[in-house]
Parts: C-alpha cells; structure tokens; sequence
C-alpha cells in the first residue's frame, strides 16, 4: 500500500475494507500510533476480531462463505481472511480500552465531535436514535453509503455525551444491527 500523505491513517484503514488481511500492512498503518506488533486471525471460525489496544482500534475479519453471507457478494477471496469492519475505540467500547482512538478520522472529524458534526460531514444520516438503544444510552447515528456502512455510537450520562465508537464497514458487517434496521444494514 503507498503511504499517501493526504490519507490520514483512519482514511488508508477504509480503504482496507473488502481487502484480504495483511498484517504487515496494518502494522504500518498503526505504527505512528506506537504499536509493534499486530495479531494475525487465528480463529478456527469464519470470523475473528483483531484489537490494537494500544491505537484504540478493532478490526473484524471474516473468511467465505461467512463473509459473502453478511455482504451478499460473491467478488471476495474465498483463501484469505477479508477485512469487513474498522472500529475506532474509545473508553467504554471495551473494558480493555482506555483512551479514545488518538487519529484524525475521515472529513476532519475526531473521537470528540458532536452529532451534528457528524450530520454537516455526512449528511442526514439514516437512522438517527436518541437516548437508549441496544447496546447504548446516547445519540446513535447510521448511515448506507456506496458500498458502507458508517456508524457512530454515543454514551451520554449525568455531565456529558461522548463517542464510544466510529465503524465503517462493509454493508451486512455490522452484525447486531442487521435485524433492526434492514434497509440500511444488510445488503
């Protein structure tokens, strides 16, 4: 992959969607963020979840048929384990997280923007939740673009609303959210 240097990191890791899993690869990409060493899948299922704690950042890969069941495409390596999701992370994701995602995110936006920010980047979004939500007990925002899914989820308590997690995925990756909101989940 050619280091871009207009691409911030988050927008080279998009790019990875739909792609077969290199670890050297993605290695390179959260190096800036002080990590070493990256994982390799080795589930004996057809997905496997890769965590970089360290860059606050989840990676979901699935190998065929379990990927072309989720995306309803039949163009993806039925070899390699693909690429389906990037979760940027922040602190209540995951126990195992303590700071939020520290890069900048695709069109400017960070770990720490409002939901209209969101909104002024992306547009009205799809779905639009407000208060509690499976999995959530703040606005949660979605959107279908070509081919992705962009979602953004956040926690609001007693002093404050803050991003738990920033996912683009394939469309039919997000798992949880297929039956709630087929229009924009699955494919």
């Amino acid at each position: 992959m050619n280091n871009k240097k207009n691409t911030s990191s988050s927008e080279q890791f998009i790019e990875l969607l739909g792609q077969p899993y290199d670890s050297k690869q993605v290695q390179a990409l959260l190096e800036p963020f002080g990590v070493k060493r990256v994982a390799r899948p080795d589930s004996p299922f057809q997905d496997d979840i890769i965590w970089s704690v360290k860059a606050s950042i989840r990676i979901d890969v699935y190998r065929s048929p379990k990927i072309n069941e989720l995306t309803g495409r039949d163009d993806l390596s039925s070899e390699e384990w693909i690429i389906g999701a990037i979760h940027f992370l922040a602190p209540g994701s995951d126990d195992r997280i303590k700071k939020p995602f520290p890069g900048q995110l695709p069109k400017g936006m960070t770990m720490n923007v409002a939901p209209d920010e969101w909104i002024n980047a992306y547009g009205q979004p799809d779905i639009y939740e407000q208060g509690d939500w499976i999995g959530g007990s703040g606005p949660y925002l979605a959107w279908r673009k070509s081919g992705m899914n962009i979602s953004v989820e956040y926690e609001t308590d007693e002093n404050d609303t803050r991003i738990l997690c920033v996912t683009f995925c394939l469309i039919g990756c997000i798992g949880s959210w297929r039956k709630e909101y087929p229009e924009v989940f699955t494919p």
